[in-house]
């Protein structure tokens, strides 16, 4: 299991719609509020609240309150750790970071950027 804590700022930019292949997420709100697509259900969730978003359903997050968010994010298995090192990386280089790239690195760690 992997562990990470973030920080999503108000109306920041937030990832694609995605489905990850190999892992699954659980989304533990600590503060604030992040509004959740999880298939096909909108969720919204505030502090205290979980989101389980198991292997290969497609969903993304979204702050659209005007306060920061802050989330425990865990990844069972925790490969997804190394990616956000590399995504670390990939945005220090180029800001805003280029889309291609970014669906390559996902690519990279068995997710999947869903277009509609």
């Amino acid at each position: 299991m992997g562990i990470a804590e973030f920080t999503i700022p108000p109306h920041a930019p937030t990832p694609p719609l995605h489905v990850h292949h190999a892992h699954e997420e659980v989304f533990n709100i600590l503060e604030g509020e992040l509004e959740f697509m999880v298939g096909t259900e909108k969720l919204r969730a505030s502090q205290g609240d979980f989101i389980m978003v198991p292997i290969g359903a497609i969903h993304t997050f979204d702050n659209l309150t005007n306060k920061p968010a802050r989330f425990l994010n865990t990844f069972t298995p925790p490969l997804y750790i190394d990616y956000f090192e590399e995504l670390s990386k990939l945005m220090q280089e180029s800001t805003p970071a280029d889309p291609r790239q970014m669906v390559e690195l996902m690519a990279r760690y068995q997710t999947e950027v869903i277009v509609l």
